[in-house]
């Protein structure tokens, strides 16, 4: 299953410590979290948010993965959202028949 997650920083963190976070989540064999395989990851590169697709073998390999940094650093991350997501070509036609079916 594909999930997508928005994040920001907490700005009045040095974003320096994300390597440290990193390297300390990688030294226990967290991160990346297990059945989770990361497809793309992505930093503002001026304002500390960023973007993560990740494709999960099971929701519990995504509460993990969508987990640690908060954990490892409380306060380190002051937003994150993180769903499931489909392709905009797969979703349309659901969302179409959806229509059909509740306006006749």
């Amino acid at each position: 299953m594909i999930f997508i997650s928005y994040w920001e920083l907490n700005p009045d963190f040095d974003p320096g410590e994300m390597a440290q976070i990193a390297q300390e989540l990688i030294g226990k064999k967290l991160y990346p979290a297990e059945g989770v395989k990361q497809l793309a990851y992505y930093i503002s590169t001026t304002d500390y948010w960023g973007i993560e697709i990740d494709e999960a073998d099971s929701e519990e390999a995504m509460v993990k993965s969508a987990n640690m940094w908060r954990i490892a650093k409380p306060g380190f991350i002051k937003f994150v959202k993180t769903t499931p997501a489909m392709e905009v070509a797969k979703v349309l036609p659901i969302v179409i028949k959806l229509k059909k079916q509740i306006k006749g």
